[in-house]
């Protein structure tokens, strides 16, 4: 699979492989494929932002995440493999094209939700985890991204605090709606076994059967997501019985609708 964008400055260098180096290639293709789709969101932002303010922070925070992306891509090298990326893989494709809707609106608020506090949230969470686990500087890079993402969050929270002031039953309908779009999406990215085929970023078959031998597992890093969601929307003020319904909404897979309403209470949710 070709990149859709380079990212690795220097022809790759083999060394000795992790034993567990294909299994990181395809983490790290994951989250490179994550960071150069936010790069775009930022940029395409920054085309309906009359404030120059706005345009200007846009451009940082593109820059910012393709900045993160290069990190992703330097971290495959050091361990002897090539980091691709796909933002037109079908999950991601959906994702931008949610996001591109809210452009063509020239929604301002929507593009805020959809970036800052649903695939953020994902990123904060996952990369939380991924940065527990991964070995040396791997880890410490997803570990450090994972502190500049939440950074984002924060940055947005003052924004979309003060439009939900204005109109709170207004706000919380966009929320849900877009929730209903994103976040369907993302849960299905992180579900227990891809129903639909190849996600087009790993680079033979889905890596999540074997994410167990580097101590992850889709469960938990799906569980950890959208607690961070949940958290996010409880710091917008929208209330946790009606953002716990939402959560409850998403789609499960057998064996596991069960235990959603309960496990949403948990530290780690796992739907």
């Amino acid at each position: 699979m070709e990149p859709l964008i380079d990212v690795n400055r220097s022809p790759m260098e083999c060394t000795s492989l992790l034993p567990s180096a294909p299994i990181w290639q395809d983490i790290l293709a994951q989250a490179m494929t994550g960071e150069l789709l936010a790069a775009m969101n930022y940029t395409s932002l920054s085309e309906i932002c009359d404030d120059p303010a706005e345009v200007a922070d846009a451009l940082e925070h593109s820059e910012c995440e393709r900045g993160h992306a290069a990190a992703f891509a330097a971290e495959g090298r050091k361990i002897g493999v090539e980091v691709c990326n796909n933002v037109d893989a079908k999950h991601w494709k959906r994702l931008r094209d949610a996001f591109l809707r809210c452009i063509t609106e020239r929604d301002f608020i929507g593009c805020l939700i959809v970036q800052e506090i649903m695939l953020e949230s994902f990123a904060v969470a996952s990369y939380s985890r991924v940065g527990k686990v991964g070995p040396g500087s791997l880890g410490e890079t997803f570990a450090r991204i994972a502190a500049e993402e939440g950074e984002h969050v924060d940055h947005a929270m003052s924004i979309l605090r003060a439009e939900r002031a204005r109109d709170a039953q207004r706000f919380d309908d966009k929320v849900y709606r877009l929730h209903l779009d994103v976040m369907t999406t993302l849960a299905q990215m992180l579900a227990k076994e891809c129903k639909d085929g190849h996600c087009e970023v790993c680079h033979a078959s889905c890596v999540k059967p074997s994410l167990f031998e580097v101590s992850l597992s889709a469960a938990e890093l799906r569980g950890a997501s959208l607690q961070q969601y949940l958290k996010t929307l409880d710091m917008l003020g929208i209330p946790g019985e009606v953002t716990l319904t939402w959560v409850a909404q998403l789609p499960v897979q057998p064996g596991e609708g069960e235990r959603s309403t309960s496990i949403c209470h948990r530290e780690s949710i796992s739907l």
